[in-house]
């Protein structure tokens, strides 16, 4: 598997200071549409194997920046974390690694669920 972030959410500026730390690492980049938050993220990544869904995103849940990983080594994971938290972009609050689990997840199915662990983990009650 080639080694890709998929960015969720992000605005212009922390997409530019993202990207530059992509180059860096050289890392694969892709910005997903807010229209694509339906698509499985293992089909965005470029797994072959899972099949893509016919309809777009139009709603307005889903709203935080996340960032999934996928090819990365434990050793990419640390190099790309310290850029982040040296970089411009400082933090990211929701992150994760492409899984066989939840390669077939759509993007907001993860992004609320990455939520719901970061407000647990964070003593925030965030839904059950």
């Amino acid at each position: 598997m080639q080694k890709i972030i998929l960015a969720y959410n992000f605005t212009p500026e922390r997409l530019q200071a993202l990207k530059l730390i992509c180059m860096m690492l050289r890392t694969q980049l892709r910005a997903v549409a807010r229209e694509e938050l339906l698509q499985p993220v293992g089909y965005l990544a470029g797994l072959s194997e899972v099949a893509p869904v016919s309809e777009a995103y139009s709603g307005d849940e889903g709203q935080e920046e996340m960032l999934l990983m996928c090819g990365f080594s434990r050793q990419d994971l640390d190099r790309l974390l310290a850029a982040i938290k040296k970089g411009k972009l400082r933090q990211v609050a929701l992150k994760a690694m492409l899984t066989p689990t939840n390669c077939t997840w759509s993007g907001l199915q993860l992004l609320q669920e990455l939520s719901r662990e970061h407000a647990y983990m964070h003593g925030k009650n965030a839904g059950k």
